[in-house]
């Protein structure tokens, strides 16, 4: 689709770069292995997102465990342009995608009678350290002036890991948090 839309772009302007979007989804295919035989019980899912003028990838491996979803690994690609502080710019992504993750899976929010119902971190689940995967962070290196960074990574982070839980179990996720539905439901 990215190759249709680089080769006859639809419209006058378009936001993005189908070049530069097709770039990451290749480096995070190269970088993780896409299409070579998954390790026994473990699935992948893929998603990809634009925003700020860069350009997010990420493949992740998962495998289900009595219901439970364990990611064993996150593998990511952005192009950003010129990466000033390497070093900072991973921590961006790490932290993006953990959210990201987190909020797609444990993520409940409620309101009764205009109030949350989950008003103290007891009651709200985030991401537990236990629950970290292995996260490998790739850059592409273009030489373009540097672009946002804050927010790319964390959008495909949900994306990723709800076509991974389908590859695992057949069942699209439609609604966050994942935890909550089957066949992952878990009371805690």
């Amino acid at each position: 689709l990215l190759q249709r839309a680089k080769d006859n772009p639809v419209g006058k302007s378009n936001d993005y770069d189908a070049a530069r979007y097709m770039g990451v989804l290749e480096l995070v295919r190269d970088k993780s292995g896409w299409g070579k035989p998954e390790n026994a019980g473990k699935k992948r899912g893929v998603s990809a997102y634009f925003c700020h003028n860069s350009y997010a990838a990420q493949v992740i491996d998962l495998q289900v465990k009595d219901g439970q979803v364990i990611v064993d690994q996150v593998t990511s690609a952005l192009d950003c342009g010129v990466v000033v502080n390497t070093s900072g710019a991973q921590q961006q992504v790490m932290g993006g995608i953990l959210d990201g993750m987190g909020h797609a899976m444990y993520g409940k929010l409620s309101f009764n009678a205009g109030e949350p119902e989950q008003k103290n971190f007891n009651v709200y689940r985030h991401i537990r350290m236990k629950g970290i995967p292995e996260v490998e962070t790739h850059f592409v290196d273009n030489g373009k002036d540097p672009t946002g960074l804050g927010e790319p990574a964390l959008p495909p982070a949900g994306g990723a890991v709800a076509n991974a839980i389908y590859k695992a179990t057949g069942k699209r996720m439609y609604k966050q948090p994942f935890i909550e539905q089957e066949p992952l439901k878990t009371e805690e």
